[in-house]
């Protein structure tokens, strides 16, 4: 039950991501049983604010975070998914040798976290990269483009959306259809081989994106 409820926390930001500030990008986690991430009000304290310890866990066969019950209260991140050796922050600022990440996707609580080598941050182009799919938020009414502007040629796109990202340039993201989505929606979809959509505007993000099918 642990491990569950653990993995559940993976799908909570879709909403709250999109209204807020997409910052520099994120902060991946490299966790193992003996990991204890210590978290600062600020970056001259001495003492940590929070702090999480993983340990192996024999009862679920895996890694697992003590007090998880009491840490969830607070903790709700981009992505913790101890299964698939997941644990990312939304990152709100960089500074020398410190990240400002967001500890609570909800409301937005942050702390800082010193870099180490359990620390790895990924800027927004190489995050997209590795999405397993992205889309387009359906209440922005966003068309796709042949180029990275608005006044290149719209192509015509009526399906559900369904993407991978090839490149980025500035606001806009290079997207293209990957092969697995004839399997997740029907054989007959059209495909984009290459087009272009807003990924943010004005600070606010307009697309949503998955780690996992």
């Amino acid at each position: 039950m642990k491990l569950h409820t653990i993995s559940l926390l993976l799908f909570i930001t879709s909403t709250s991501i999109a209204q807020s500030d997409p910052g520099p990008g994120f902060v991946f986690i490299h966790f193992d049983d003996k990991t204890v991430l210590d978290l600062y009000n600020d970056t001259t304290d001495h003492s940590p604010a929070k702090s999480i310890e993983f340990f192996n866990d024999p009862t679920i066969y895996s890694w697992n975070i003590k007090n998880i019950d009491q840490q969830t209260e607070w903790l709700k991140p981009e992505a913790l998914w101890l299964e698939y050796d997941l644990f990312v922050f939304k990152c709100a600022r960089l500074e020398n040798n410190w990240f400002r990440i967001i500890t609570n996707n909800e409301n937005g609580d942050s702390y800082w976290l010193r870099k180490s080598d359990l620390t790895e941050f990924r800027d927004w182009e190489h995050f997209l990269k590795d999405m397993f799919s992205i889309s387009r938020l359906p209440d922005q009414n966003q068309p796709i483009k042949t180029a990275p502007t608005e006044s290149s040629k719209t192509i015509p796109y009526d399906e559900e959306d369904c993407f991978q990202v090839k490149s980025m340039k500035g606001d806009w993201i290079e997207i293209f259809t990957p092969d697995f989505c004839d399997e997740e929606y029907n054989d007959h979809m059209t495909k984009i081989k290459s087009g272009w959509i807003r990924w943010k505007k004005d600070n606010k993000l307009l697309i949503m994106y998955s780690f996992t099918s």
